[in-house]
């Protein structure tokens, strides 16, 4: 669910499974983990951006 658009609060969220951040922008997320715990990865379908460092992992506990 995207909750915030440059530091605004977003008032419809919906739950989606990939989200456009338009460049020199950011977004804030949130993340349901209902059924699973350990390490998982996010990442930018964009390799170029990828491999610059848009990517991370997310330790659901």
């Amino acid at each position: 669910q995207i909750v915030e658009r440059a530091g605004a609060a977003v008032n419809s969220v919906l739950w989606q499974d990939v989200v456009n951040v338009p460049a020199m922008s950011s977004i804030r997320v949130r993340i349901a983990f209902d059924d699973f715990t350990g390490k998982t990865v996010y990442h930018c379908h964009i390799l170029d951006h990828e491999d610059g460092g848009m990517m991370g992992i997310v330790n659901a506990a």
